[in-house]
């Protein structure tokens, strides 16, 4: 089983029976801070403080924000460099892919992904589990870049983040709205948590769920 939580922006928990992981911890933002937060290994895409507030944690717990391949208990971590784009220009440096395996699930949490990467991390990233994927833009890639990389990556289930809501401070991003357009069969959820189970994860059919975020 795997009980996933949205806190807002590119914050997330994926937690089994016996691991729990954070994914990218934000800073004051406008999300409600988590209080008595914990988890057993947390990752950082990048050093922005809207995704490496590590502060969050109020238990030791294992860090991981450098480029590298890391085993945990029965976990594996690859942490891939992407690029995080460019304003105008201006390039905002790079970002991490995190790919995770665990329970033989694949998971990979795109951070502040700026453009589709080459065709040799496609390959590898290929016919991954869950995907969490940002699609605001301005930042990120938007709506309809993640709609062509979802295409190449061809995950089993999508969760689209780092997107402008009514509490989020950043204004430069867009809303969920263009993701609703291109995916309307999106799943809506009213909760900031879902349970799946291996069987969920191995169907064909291809589902993209909306979450909440953590009140």
């Amino acid at each position: 089983m795997f009980n996933i939580t949205w806190f807002g922006h590119a914050m997330w928990r994926v937690a089994t029976e016996k691991v729990s992981i954070i994914f990218d911890p934000f800073n004051d933002i406008g999300y409600p801070m988590p209080k008595d937060l914990k988890a057993d290994i947390v990752i950082s895409s990048h050093e922005h403080g809207d995704h490496s507030n590590f502060k969050l944690l109020t238990v030791p717990c294992k860090k991981i924000s450098q480029i590298g391949i890391y085993h945990i208990d029965d976990v594996r971590i690859k942490l891939i460099e992407a690029s995080h784009g460019q304003i105008n220009g201006k390039k905002l440096g790079d970002t991490f892919l995190s790919l995770v395996t665990l329970e033989n699930i694949t998971i990979l949490h795109c951070g502040d992904l700026g453009n589709i990467p080459g065709e040799d991390i496609i390959n590898e990233i290929e016919g991954i589990d869950i995907l969490f994927v940002p699609v605001g833009g301005h930042y990120t890639i938007n709506a309809s870049v993640a709609r062509e990389f979802i295409e190449l990556v061809k995950p089993k289930i999508v969760f689209p983040m780092h997107y402008k809501t009514e509490v989020s401070k950043i204004d430069e991003i867009e809303g969920i709205e263009p993701f609703l357009e291109l995916f309307p069969e999106a799943e809506k959820i009213d909760s900031n948590s879902i349970i799946l189970n291996k069987k969920n994860l191995k169907s064909k059919k291809q589902r993209y769920i909306i979450l909440d975020y953590l009140e």
